[in-house]
Formats: structure tokens, C-alpha cells, sequence
């Protein structure tokens, strides 16, 4: 049995942290289903990186390798299992809107941080415009939030959801949280 993969590069390097393990996960499937019982098989992977320790080790059936590297990046970058992820998108027609519409959220979470849960720790990344930035005519911004998720954590952000929604500038412009989303593309 003969399988290929085109492009595996396109998989392991794009913008989620859990990229690599999807790409993994994928390619010791393939590596594992082109060889069954006691036909061997043959497993073809296209890339620009064939020293990518991903892919080395996905070749290897390495799973605890995997692991081990996977944790460590995970560990040191603070993405889950170290913390929980809370991403908070905007879209709307107007790109210059939608965007001051996610920075102006973003100054507000940085005041009711700051002054009234100063406890509650908190690491913000974006806003960013999303490698696909606009679909269906609409802009995409979004800002992570790398948080525990807590009862405490909850109210903070429904909060500024509720204020965010009061603010009427802004009402051509949608804004909804995804605590632990499946994917932060």
C-alpha cells in the first residue's frame, strides 16, 4: 500500500499552537495504516523540512518523544494544559471599525484588570487580524487570552461583553468570547 501527504507544511507551520500535534497525529495515522498485517506498505510525505523533529518523530512512531517535546513547548510557551485559552473575536463590514472596535475592548480590559481584579492574572495577546482575515465580506480581529478559567475569570469577561455591547459605536461590530476553543486560528 502506497499513502502520500502533499504539503505537510502547510499543517505544522500555521498559526495554532496545537499545529504540531495535529500534524503528528496525522502522519503516524498515515505511516501507520500504509503498512496492515503482514503487507508492508509505503508511506510518502512532502515537505521542505524532512529534518523537522515533528516529522521525525511521527516517522519514528515516537509517541513519547512527542510527548515529551510537546509538553516542554507547551510548558514553557504557557498554552494549555499550563493555563486555559480565551479568545474574544470581533467581526463587522468595516475593517477600520471592526479593528478599533477590538482595540478599544482591549483598553477596557486592561482598566478593569488593573482596577478592579488585580488578582486575576492574565497574559493578552492581539488584538491581530487572523491569517484569513475577512470572510463573507466580514473583518476578523481577535485577542487571546491566556487565563484560568474561573468562575472569576467568567465574570470578568461577561462584564465587559455586557459594557462592550452598551457602547454604541460600535454596534455594526460583533463581539463573542470562546473559553478553550478547539482551534485559536
Amino acid at each position: 500500500t502506497l499513502v502520500g501527504i502533499i504539503s505537510i507544511d502547510q499543517q505544522l507551520y500555521n498559526d495554532d499552537y496545537k499545529s504540531a500535534e495535529r500534524t503528528f497525529d496525522l502522519l503516524t495515522q498515515v505511516i501507520g495504516r500504509a503498512g496492515r498485517g503482514d503487507s508492508r506498505g509505503k508511506a510518502v510525505i512532502q515537505t521542505s523540512f524532512p529534518e523537522n523533529e515533528i516529522i521525525r518523530l511521527a516517522e519514528k512512531q515516537d509517541f513519547e518523544a512527542f510527548y515529551n517535546l510537546e509538553i516542554s513547548m507547551r510548558k514553557a510557551m504557557i498554552y494549555p494544559p499550563y493555563c486555559n485559552l480565551c479568545v474574544v473575536s470581533f467581526t463587522g463590514a468595516d475593517e477600520t471599525l471592526t479593528k478599533s472596535a477590538s482595540k478599544v475592548f482591549l483598553n477596557m480590559l486592561k482598566e478593569r484588570q488593573k482596577s478592579e481584579f488585580r488578582d486575576l492574572s492574565l497574559i493578552v495577546l492581539g488584538p491581530i487580524a487572523p491569517r484569513i482575515s475577512k470572510i463573507s465580506g466580514k473583518y476578523r480581529f481577535r485577542i487571546i487570552i491566556k487565563c484560568k478559567n474561573t468562575k472569576k475569570f467568567r465574570f470578568f469577561l461577561s462584564g465587559l461583553l455586557k459594557d462592550y455591547a452598551k457602547d454604541g459605536r460600535f454596534s455594526a461590530v460583533t463581539a463573542f468570547a470562546d473559553i478553550d476553543p478547539e482551534s485559536i486560528l
